[in-house]
């Protein structure tokens, strides 16, 4: 910077004036600055300016997993969210791994992002509070009880619900639940789907898969083949999990929903396609990025008051895959 002072003719101040586009310098002089600074190759370290003024405008976000397509949702209402507000991203991914996750955030607070969006976490409040050490959070898609962390998802206790109601209305009554892995926190779909099967005196049958296509349809070619009675009716816990459980049926035969319908839930653009046609819960997952991005910029200019959670409503999305007439 003492160079570029030194060839346009000015001060230090004033380089660093027209460093941070200040409005307070002349069009000459700034073109005199830049056209030195040109000259040196020289480059400002914004970083350090940033830290000078105790704001990196920088966010970290960590996602669960980029396979699903839910999260490229939550990222498009992130993006929208944070439009216009100088804030630039760093984004890392946790694979379902608490360590990973936690390896993840620490290193975000070492680089001093101003806060901290987890879409898909799945550790503990305690970790996630020493990981964060004060630096502000929004967790998308879990309610977590931490100081300073917000909270945006969809009733997934409703969404189990919704499904099952669904299928019930349709004539259903053997209705399977396609659930998560036991330890991950994610259980209230699970749980409205129990609470509804009761509700209407059914029994409940559940089996467990991880949360891709390729465990749904893993898990569905066991059953096939173990001689259990079929279901008519499957809920899955998300839309790759159902496309697996449709491909399974498909490669014993079994047609859909003629068979056995389907529902998921997440409502992705490629379950939408008409090829796939399946009946899914709507998450918003664009609206919830959006709403935890306001979260954050609320949480990071200091107008949030204490942790809060926001939740929305869920929302059927009625296809062939359990309505032939849809």
């Amino acid at each position: 910077m003492e160079d570029v002072a030194r060839k346009a003719g000015v001060s230090r101040a004033l380089v660093s004036l027209v460093m941070r586009d200040s409005p307070k310098v002349s069009p000459a002089k700034r073109t005199a600055v830049l056209e030195s600074a040109a000259a040196l190759g020289y480059s400002p370290n914004r970083l350090a300016s940033r830290l000078a003024s105790h704001r990196t405008h920088t966010l970290g976000v960590l996602f669960l997993d980029l396979h699903n397509s839910v999260f490229a949702d939550i990222h498009d209402g992130l993006s929208a969210g944070l439009a216009g507000s100088g804030n630039q991203v760093m984004v890392a991914v946790g694979s379902a791994d608490p360590r990973t996750e936690l390896e993840a955030v620490r290193s975000f607070v070492d680089l001093r992002v101003d806060g901290v969006i987890l879409a898909g976490y799945t550790g503990t409040s305690e970790d996630l509070a020493a990981a964060l050490r004060g630096t502000p959070g929004v967790v998308i898609t879990r309610e977590m009880e931490v100081d300073g962390v917000d909270s945006v998802l969809t009733d997934d206790f409703r969404s189990g619900v919704l499904a099952v109601e669904h299928l019930y209305g349709l004539g259903h009554r053997r209705i399977a639940h396609v659930d998560i892995s036991d330890w991950l926190p994610y259980t209230a779909r699970r749980e409205g789907y129990l609470h509804a099967m009761k509700e209407h005196g059914l029994e409940p049958q559940l089996v467990h898969s991880d949360m891709t296509e390729r465990g749904g349809r893993s898990v569905m070619e066991q059953f096939l083949g173990s001689g259990a009675e079929l279901p008519t009716a499957i809920f899955a816990h998300n839309d790759l999990t159902a496309i697996g459980v449709m491909e399974a049926l498909a490669g014993r035969g079994l047609a859909v929903p003629g068979d056995v319908a389907v529902v998921g839930c997440d409502n992705i653009e490629f379950a939408a396609s008409p090829l796939i046609g399946l009946t899914s819960i709507d998450q918003h997952a664009r609206e919830l990025g959006q709403v935890a991005a306001q979260a954050m910029l609320d949480r990071i200019s200091g107008t949030a008051g204490p942790a809060s959670t926001r939740k929305l409503e869920p929302a059927l999305m009625v296809r062939r895959s359990s309505d032939p007439a849809a």
